[in-house]
């Protein structure tokens, strides 16, 4: 399970805010990457400046490739020599699952270096086509850039961390159960040092384990789509990564023209500051750390379930649930309520020795979730105002869940979105329809997931 660094030393939320600190977990990397272009709007003393220094370090390469007239001169041999990040192991960024990445391997970097050489030789010399050497070498993602990125700034990430360290009051004399090194704490998890980074300079990792960023940066960059726009058009959606990538470095990166607008563009573009709890797998990991459990161990699974909806309503109608549902696409606005209440029915499940399924299919489908200890067992059913399937949901689904459980123990949640709010009356009433026919009904509870939220919980029965 994830550790938080707050959890571990009992630092407040409000003392991580009012330091700008990320909390990060020990003991697992989170999928954030230091984003060039917030260091560019940083106010945080350490790094005021630091984006400069970056433009500076990839200039002076620059300035060595355009000296340089072969791959085999003094100057292009010190060009990669300079071109060289070794991963700064211990800011717990990407998504390494191991100690260290992958960092830059000296064939990338000759790779990387001979682009980046036709490239200034063509005519084009800003700093700024390292920051977007993602755009044309393959294996160059945001994680490895990031990399790239805190090696230059190191210096600037190690005052940063032992300034922070004073100011929690974190050392060998406040805790000395620990080992420290140079003021800087040795992570209990992994053996290295745990360097700290504010929030303000880091961004979401835009690409999964297994996808190609390039698409995506394509889209949200205005000169980089016109270029495509302008060049291929319609013949883009059918390349492969590995030719669109090529295509870029050879008709719109050695073309200096193109090279030009699409870096001014860059540098005019603005990113704001990122919520890391907007990360779906963090604030999972996040919630399981600081959920308190107040259930026993001896009350019923469906006591239990009522109890982990309570808190998964609270959190949702009094905190900060309702910003991090509506902020989901409304593609995966179900799934991530899903995976935030499955993370805090572990915890109670871990806790009290329950056993929870989700999305468990018996052979009538699947149900959102199971709780159960042998025979004593809770079928629960997750729907939202915007699924057509509410009423359904209620009258059919779940019911056939739990004959397939042979369970009478049935809860049925319905989040309210703030669309087709109608609904919520509509399952209301066929709740009191079903409990008037004589039947036994699935309790509902609504939670109010509007932007506003306000207490909603409705239990029947």
């Amino acid at each position: 399970m994830a550790v938080l660094f707050s959890i571990e030393f009992n630092i407040p939320e409000e003392k991580l805010h009012q330091l700008g600190l990320f909390n990060v977990f020990l003991d697992e990397d989170s999928h954030f990457f230091i984003n060039i272009k917030r260091l560019q709007a940083t106010t945080v003393p350490e790094f005021v400046g630091a984006y400069e220094k970056v433009n500076r370090y990839f200039y002076e390469i620059g300035l060595l490739l355009k000296q340089s007239s072969s791959n085999k001169d003094r100057t292009y041999r010190e060009a990669i020599k300079r071109f060289d990040f070794p991963e700064v192991n211990g800011i717990n960024l990407g998504f390494s699952s191991g100690h260290h990445g992958a960092g830059f391997g000296s064939m990338l970097r000759e790779q990387i270096i001979k682009d980046a050489h036709e490239i200034i030789r063509s005519g084009s010399e800003q700093p700024e086509i390292f920051h977007l050497v993602g755009l044309f070498e393959e294996n160059v993602g945001p994680d490895r850039l990031s990399d790239m990125v805190a090696r230059i700034i190191y210096d600037s990430i190690l005052t940063y961390s032992k300034r922070v360290y004073r100011e929690l009051e974190i050392s060998a004399s406040t805790f000395p159960e620990y080992k420290f090194s140079d003021g800087i704490l040795i992570n209990p998890y992994k053996g290295i040092k745990l360097l700290l980074l504010p929030t303000d300079i880091l961004h979401e990792l835009p690409i999964a384990r297994c996808w190609d960023d390039i698409d995506r940066v394509c889209r949200e960059n205005d000169a980089i789509r016109a270029e495509i726009n302008d060049l291929v058009s319609a013949k883009w959606a059918k390349m492969a990564s590995s030719e669109k990538k090529r295509y870029l470095r050879e008709w719109v990166f050695k073309n200096p023209e193109r090279v030009s607008r699409i870096v001014d563009s860059y540098r005019k573009a603005t990113v704001d500051a990122y919520d890391p709890l907007s990360d779906i797998d963090y604030l999972v990991g996040y919630m399981r750390n600081t959920f308190a459990v107040t259930s026993d161990k001896n009350t019923s699974s469906f006591e239990t379930s009522l109890d982990i909806v309570d808190n998964y309503r609270e959190w949702v109608e009094y905190h900060r649930g309702s910003s991090i549902i509506q902020s989901a696409s409304s593609r995966t606005r179900e799934k991530t309520v899903q995976r935030t209440l499955h993370a805090i029915a572990l915890m109670y499940c871990k806790k009290f020795d329950w056993d929870i399924s989700p999305e468990v299919d018996s052979g009538r489908g699947p149900v959102d979730f199971k709780i159960s200890r042998g025979s004593d067992k809770t079928v629960i059913e997750i729907k939202l105002t915007s699924n057509t399937e509410c009423v359904h949901g209620l009258e059919v689904q779940i019911e056939e869940y739990a004959k397939s459980e042979s369970t009478n123990n049935k809860l049925f949640i319905l989040v309210n979105t703030g669309q087709n709010e109608g609904r919520v009356n509509t399952v209301l009433e066929k709740y009191e329809e079903m409990l008037h026919a004589g039947l036994n009904p699935a309790q509902v509870v609504i939670i109010d997931a509007k932007e506003k939220a306000s207490a909603s919980t409705y239990q029947p029965g």
